[in-house]
């Protein structure tokens, strides 16, 4: 029996290795399905056995070893395999410990068969090489632009606030005059700077966020008992304090009391009302709802305008995503992690949040909570769920 044949008779069982493998892997496969964590398995044992059923001159296998070979069958597949461990948020450690788990597997199995074909052994090894290669420089790739991408914007958006610490600072420091009494310029340019200095302050917490959950760690929470509506109606109260011309709405329905963390919650509130005020309609309400249901608290922040591209329906909760038909200066209030490290809040409390928008309703932000969470082990993490239908990036 040749390799090819071995592989294609036993495709369940190697997948099936595959997928047990893949899901040690965590954090990253944590919470995936049987179908995420099987990913690109099928692909790829279909890519192997078409290269090796090609013939293949000494010569040929000579170029193809040194990475020269015209035939570039595992191309494709390796690079889709990366992005999509990408996505998930494996490390390229694991990726790399998948093709090698994939190797053993195989090899092993075929063994186990009497499988002695050893040119065909040969060539399996040089597929595999071929696709890790192929998804080594994908993840490698991705990565890189993730840094420029990331480092750009953090330049761009550092910029304003910077911006307008110098020129305030550069007004207190100039001769006061005109009719403008002293103490009140003074103190619009003392309110200006802490704004600014808000801003930044905000966009470093993200920054350690973002990275407390690429290190897999997940972000930290110390919960207490505390009251939902109480909560609620302090984040509407600072931003009603900030925009006086804007109309917020509060809404509570049954007992609002549990075991959270009030400073987190506070924090991904905030977003979801920011993300409202950005990209809902110019000078329309926002409306948030806190009601108790069962066992658990479910809060909705909506907001008119208009709805979500279903192209962004996906990434809708990802890393340094951030809309692209705003105007510059609308779109450079912050890093685009708002959303994301908001879903990390709520999944750190063993909640979920979701998303919908339409034309009709408007879009409509919804966390799910129960009603006691449990301080999470750092080695440990609750399931994480990607909200699905659309809305404006924060």
């Amino acid at each position: 029996m040749s390799l090819a044949e071995f592989i294609r008779g036993n495709h369940d069982a190697i997948v099936s290795e595959w997928e047990a493998f893949a899901a040690t892997l965590t954090p990253a496969a944590r919470g995936l399905s049987r179908s995420q964590l099987r990913d690109h398995a099928h692909e790829i044992l279909a890519a192997i056995v078409a290269d090796l059923e090609v013939p293949q001159a000494a010569g040929e296998q000579s170029e193809k070893s040194k990475g020269r070979g015209l035939k570039h069958r595992m191309e494709a597949v390796g690079q889709v395999h990366a992005a999509l461990r990408i996505h998930d948020g494996f490390k390229l450690g694991q990726l790399v410990a998948e093709y090698r788990a994939l190797r053993a597997s195989v090899l092993r199995l075929f063994e186990e068969a009497g499988g002695k074909d050893m040119r065909q052994v040969i060539r399996f090894n040089e597929a595999i090489d071929e696709a890790l290669v192929e998804a080594t420089n994908r993840y490698i790739q991705e990565m890189e632009r993730t840094r420029d991408q990331f480092l750009a914007i953090l330049g761009h958006d550092l910029r304003n606030p910077l911006s307008a610490i110098l020129m305030s600072s550069a007004l207190l420091t100039t001769p006061r005059g005109g009719e403008d009494r002293g103490e009140d310029r003074t103190a619009k340019v003392a309110m200006r700077i802490l704004t600014s200095a808000e801003r930044m302050k905000r966009m470093v917490n993200d920054l350690l966020d973002l990275t407390r959950t690429r290190l897999g760690v997940g972000i930290p929470i110390s919960p207490r008992p505390m009251s939902l509506d109480d909560l609620s109606q302090g984040v509407l109260a600072e931003f009603q304090a900030f925009n006086p011309g804007r109309r917020f709405d509060f809404r509570s329905e049954g007992d609002l009391r549990g075991v959270w963390d009030s400073d987190r919650l506070a924090q991904a509130l905030s977003n979801l009302v920011g993300n409202a005020l950005q990209h809902g309609a110019p000078g329309g309400p926002v409306a948030m709802v806190a009601r108790a249901e069962a066992e658990d608290v479910v809060i909705e922040v909506h907001n008119e305008g208009p709805t979500i591209p279903r192209a962004q329906f996906e990434s809708i909760f990802d890393p340094l995503v951030r809309n692209p038909e705003l105007p510059e200066e609308q779109g450079s209030t912050s890093l685009g992690l708002g959303l994301y490290i908001t879903r990390e809040i709520v999944a750190a409390h063993g909640g979920t949040v979701m998303v919908t928008s339409t034309e009709r309703e408007g879009t409509t932000f919804s966390v799910r909570l129960p009603r006691h969470a449990v301080a999470q082990d750092m080695g440990e993490q609750p399931e994480q769920h990607g909200g699905t239908g659309g809305a404006a990036v924060h």
